[in-house]
């Protein structure tokens, strides 16, 4: 990482002949710059329709003895948007993830304009469908789905026992349906032995083969073969959906759900409580809302 550069070298301009950045979407431009300094080149890697740095952390600076000298970064998001605009770029065309054409065309045509190329030795379709769609009757009571999530934890059991070579990720769309699954998983391992069984052997494996459990905050970088999805929304108990679709609401949720909806190489299976007609999202300014309702 950027910190570990900055605490283990020297600041000493020219110190590596090559330094490459990664995910650079997701840097801020001030972490990157002390590893640009000790490059004699750079390069400089990602997505921006992936995940953008998180404020959450970020501090202000201004030292108005600096006006003259101060950089224009004042724009630029992250690392990554401000190297696009001051240098070359190069667009990388083909995408190796996904093993069904299927898994990455929403997310081409909603993000890409179409411009992604599937790899020449994928099949475009499968039979049966690569993406299903599980429709449950959960409610959603404090922020979380907890039908929904017993239904989530069903889905696993049944790819364990069918599948078991398969590697399995769970994505849910807010920090509490995350807590809920993994509550669930937690019970079920308590009460059923079969389960039991089936889970320690999954997590047994490599640290990049095991089960993960995350909400879309947190899932860039990830792969699996199987992607569950706890979409979580529903009719609250007086039976109405509020339109509340946390960070895929705010600016950049598109940008969510862009890289949850492509961690997948082999099958997707949403778990959702609503139809998509449910999904009022006219009066919602932001895209994420309304590409969500798109991928229903």
């Amino acid at each position: 990482s950027p910190e570990m550069v900055s605490s283990m070298f020297p600041l000493k301009e020219g110190l590596f002949d090559l330094v490459i950045f990664d995910e650079a979407s997701q840097m801020t431009v001030e972490t990157g710059m002390p590893s640009v300094f000790r490059g004699k080149q750079v390069i400089v890697a990602g997505d921006e329709m992936q995940l953008q740095p998180s404020n959450m952390f970020r501090a202000g600076y201004a030292d108005d003895a600096d006006d003259d000298e101060r950089y224009d970064t004042d724009e630029s998001v992250s690392l990554l948007n401000l190297a696009k605009r001051r240098f070359e770029s190069r667009t990388l065309q083909w995408h190796y993830r996904s093993k069904y054409e299927e898994l990455i065309n929403f997310s081409n045509h909603a993000f890409y304009n179409g411009y992604i190329q599937i790899a020449p030795n994928v099949t475009p379709f499968k039979e049966p469908p690569a993406i299903r769609w599980e429709k449950v009757n959960g409610r959603w009571i404090d922020q979380s789905n907890e039908v929904e999530a017993i239904v989530v934890v069903n889905q696993l059991k049944e790819i364990l026992q069918s599948n078991p070579e398969k590697t399995v990720g769970i994505i849910t769309f807010n920090a509490k349906q995350q807590s809920k699954v993994q509550d669930i998983i937690d019970s079920r391992l308590a009460e059923d032995s079969e389960f039991s069984v089936l889970y320690n052997e999954l997590m047994s494996r490599s640290l990049d083969e095991r089960l993960f459990v995350k909400n879309i905050e947190n899932v860039q970088g990830d792969e699996r073969d199987i992607i569950i999805f706890s979409i979580g929304y529903a009719k609250n108990e007086e039976g109405k959906v509020y339109n509340r679709f946390g960070s895929l609401n705010q600016s950049g949720g598109e940008n969510r759900l862009n890289v949850a909806v492509t961690r997948a190489k082999e099958g997707i299976i949403v778990v959702s409580s609503i139809e998509p007609e449910e999904l009022n999202v006219s009066n919602t300014a932001e895209r994420g809302p309304k590409l969500l309702k798109e991928y229903f």
